[in-house]
């Protein structure tokens, strides 16, 4: 679920801390229009949030991620706040999420190995980490959201409309590494063998648009970069980020 700024409020620290954002933003609104915010509401907020039980780890997540900066802009402009629209995949189709940790700033072999272990050593996966910037430092558990089309019928462009449409973030090749260090067995566990789960970033290489992607096929395990026009069939799954 995610509201209108991108927040995604959750049963978890995190989520009430983002629905307390909202609610009190909400009641700020005409305060920050028509002049500036006290430190007594600052002060009345911490209270708020010490009353739901959000955590200081989880407060400090929904500052660094711009979640507020982005429900306290909606404020500023003075645009709706929704809480509470789900997402759904598009007909036909099935969504899966799940969590895992990530290292933001894995040395990029590191990652590919880890994620798969049967990765050849010439494959040009391993030739565009340098096209992929870092997007942090340090491990941090990070929530995914995968879509497969069971028919047959997705497309990357599909996968990416549908993405921006629910307003949830595209992944890096790291973040989809990650799942494949964390989920070893993940091709039995959604019952699709071979199976694969592809970064939404992607990449210009060799004068193409590409994508990196890790493959589940019986005992291998596998990261690839491939062209974006052949995701789409009913064994990948397209990852993104809430």
């Amino acid at each position: 679920m995610r509201s209108t700024f991108g927040a995604v409020p959750r049963k978890d620290a995190v989520g009430e801390g983002v629905v307390s954002l909202l609610f009190v933003a909400w009641g700020l609104r005409e305060v920050v229009m028509k002049k500036n915010v006290t430190d007594r509401q600052g002060l009345e907020h911490a209270r708020l949030a010490r009353a739901k039980k959000v955590s200081r780890e989880a407060y400090q997540t929904v500052h660094d991620d711009g979640t507020m900066a982005r429900v306290l802009d909606g404020i500023r402009d003075g645009l709706p706040i929704t809480v509470g629209v789900p997402v759904v995949p598009p007909p036909g189709c099935r969504i899966l999420t799940l969590k895992v940790p990530v290292r933001l700033d894995e040395p990029w072999d590191d990652a590919v190995n880890a994620a798969g272990p049967d990765t050849g050593a010439d494959w040009n996966v391993r030739k565009v980490g340098d096209l992929y910037v870092p997007t942090g430092k340090g491990v941090v558990e990070q929530e995914f959201v995968l879509l497969n089309y069971p028919a047959g019928d997705g497309s990357w462009e599909k996968a990416i409309t549908w993405g921006d449409t629910m307003h949830l973030h595209r992944t890096a090749p790291r973040q989809v590494f990650a799942i494949g260090k964390a989920k070893p067995n993940f091709h039995t566990e959604v019952g699709i063998d071979p199976t694969y789960v592809v970064e939404t970033t992607g990449c210009a290489f060799d004068g193409d648009g590409q994508a990196c992607f890790v493959w589940w096929d019986g005992s291998r395990r596998e990261a690839y970069l491939n062209w974006q026009s052949l995701y789409g069939s009913s064994h990948v799954w397209f990852a993104f980020r809430k």
